[in-house]
């Protein structure tokens, strides 16, 4: 089997095809470590090798990336085994939990999944927010949970990666992840956009080792593609994990010795847990996939997806405004939006180019939006609003 990696940087392709034995080498940001083939490096920047290499990609997303990846797991490393789902355990009741460490909230944060700690307090959680259970101070559940979370995190940390990306100040940036153990060996920055795309395959496992903290940037968003699920991403950090405003992250983050930060706007798409730091949320919605909530209205298949309209401003305070794009196919199309619970809470018919919304009934908090047209999915994403 053949396949190409190609660098956004240096527009290098790397050739990769079996016959000979295991070899190591770096690739621009990307270090491979191959078994059972030969490597060779191909400096090609002729028309014809671009568009075999573009027949092969077939990613569905116009903005690629660093790394164009459209080998298999097996191809890229001499590790064969597919990641296998690790023993989540009691983990999977909670969204956010610490072995050590309290667990507090300001602000209207809203909680799908059970929240504690074994040693300190849970507080600052409104009942009514919150679709799970609060356990205030530690109990035998939470006592049980701890020694879960350890069996995941020691899983994670022993599973050999397959890619080290080697620019951790560099992640996100539109990258696209593919099924892999990654391997990250310092505190990393996730900027911009960063693509999961499970490549037509729902139980694909991904895995992200961090070997430091890491940092998402303001706005940032992590989007799943083509039938990947949060609660199949693992996010294995030594150190802390701090999300900054309005960030947009999906998987279930495993702290090692460190705090759990999300700041006003946030949106985790999984949960959180540590085994030894306090977690502090603000103004935030966690939901973990394991309630059986669909919260991930950025999950649809983006692969023919086009962009027919914007909707601003965003976040909102007692209006917003629903805005076509000139040539829009899609008149007379449904526009709704729901509450984190999935619940709808406002609809309109989009009948011309420039609409306005009055949300002045919409609570502060984060909301999700549709546009569809005969039951079809054409758009959606996420509102904030702050009243």
């Amino acid at each position: 089997m053949s396949v190409y990696v190609m660098c956004e940087y240096c527009k290098s392709f790397l050739f990769l095809c079996n016959t000979v034995p295991a070899k190591e080498i770096y690739f621009c940001s990307v270090r491979i470590v191959h078994s059972d083939i030969n490597i060779m490096i191909h400096m090609k920047t002729k028309l014809f090798t671009l568009i075999s290499v573009i027949s092969l990609l077939c990613l569905p997303v116009k903005s690629y990336g660093h790394i164009y990846d459209v080998a298999n797991q097996s191809t890229l490393s001499g590790n064969t085994t597919q990641a296998m789902m690790p023993p989540m355990g009691l983990t999977t009741n909670y969204a956010l939990y610490s072995t050590n460490g309290s667990v507090s909230n300001s602000g209207i944060t809203f909680i799908t999944g059970d929240l504690g700690t074994n040693v300190g307090q849970t507080t600052g959680f409104d009942a009514l927010n919150v679709k799970g259970m609060i356990h205030p101070i530690p109990d035998g559940a939470t006592n049980m949970c701890s020694g879960d979370l350890l069996t995941l995190y020691n899983t994670l940390n022993l599973m050999a990666p397959n890619i080290e990306l080697l620019n951790s100040a560099q992640f996100g940036h539109n990258m696209i992840l593919t099924p892999q153990v990654y391997h990250l060996n310092a505190a990393t920055l996730l900027t911009d956009t960063l693509y999961i795309n499970a490549v037509g395959n729902p139980n694909a496992v991904f895995v992200i080792q961090i070997n430091g903290a890491l940092t998402t940037t303001a706005n940032s968003r992590v989007i799943l593609m083509n039938g990947a699920t949060s609660k199949n991403i693992f996010w294995k950090i030594e150190g802390a994990i701090t999300m900054n405003d309005n960030s947009t992250f999906r998987g279930m983050v495993v702290v090692n010795n460190g705090a759990i930060v999300m700041k006003p706007g946030c949106l985790l798409d999984g949960a959180a847990f540590t085994t030894d730091g306090a977690v502090s949320i603000a103004s935030s919605t966690i939901i973990t996939p394991y309630k059986g909530v669909t919260t991930s209205i950025d999950n649809v298949d983006t692969q023919n997806q086009v962009v027919e309209l914007t909707v601003a401003p965003n976040p909102f305070g007692s209006f917003t405004t629903i805005n076509l794009k000139n040539d829009s196919k899609y008149m007379n199309c449904d526009f709704r939006i729901y509450n984190v619970m999935g619940v709808e809470v406002m609809n309109s018919t989009v009948s011309k180019q420039v609409i306005t919304l009055d949300t002045s009934r919409l609570k502060a908090g984060i909301y999700f939006y549709k546009l569809t047209d005969k039951n079809k999915v054409i758009q959606s994403g996420k509102l904030i609003s702050q009243q």
